[in-house]
């Protein structure tokens, strides 16, 4: 009895898991999707094992992974901005906005998302997602639409944009998963 209720256990997961694993043409579309096509099939193909062999829940995870990769290297970049700025009080102003944004309203929206994608309330997870690439947003533009964006000509903005492009793969993702 208890074989039989393993193998049926472990035939519904196989179930499952297979109804989300990725196929080939659909790598296609969800890069398609994607303002850089070329980054989209880049990092999904940089996971471990390769797209194919993953699903689309693993796909997420890991672009999250790479996502708070991105932005602990952000981090430690505003942080050393701050220190060589100490006199420039619009650049150390505006730094430490972002600092704000990234550290903690970024970070904190991953760790949201995380935990929306293992309840699997997939429903929710677009919308959690785009909270990342808000707090990125707020800190290269300004809080206020009336707020004149930074001339920032360190490798911030390149960094933030990074992170968009990681974020926006996570939002077509996750309208796939909701589907």
């Amino acid at each position: 009895m208890t074989h039989n209720f393993s193998s049926l256990v472990f035939l519904l997961f196989l179930f499952v898991a297979s109804s989300y694993a990725i196929q080939g043409a659909e790598l296609d579309a969800i890069c398609k999707q994607s303002k850089n096509p070329t980054f989209c099939f880049n990092l999904l193909n940089s996971i471990p094992g390769g797209a194919t062999d993953a699903n689309l829940v693993d796909l997420v995870q890991y672009a999250l992974d790479v996502t708070r990769v991105n932005l602990t290297t952000t981090t430690k970049l505003i942080k050393r901005l701050i220190r060589r700025n100490p006199n420039d009080i619009e650049a150390r102003d505006h730094y430490t906005l972002c600092l704000n944004r990234i550290h903690q309203g970024a970070f904190d929206a991953v760790k949201s998302t995380e935990a929306i994608l293992k309840s699997r309330e997939f429903y929710i997870l677009n919308s959690i997602a785009c909270g990342i690439r808000t707090q990125i947003d707020l800190c290269i533009d300004g809080e206020s639409p009336s707020d004149t964006p930074y001339n920032d000509t360190s490798l911030l903005p390149a960094y933030a944009s990074v992170i968009s492009e990681v974020v926006e793969i996570i939002v077509i993702i996750s309208n796939l998963l909701d589907k």
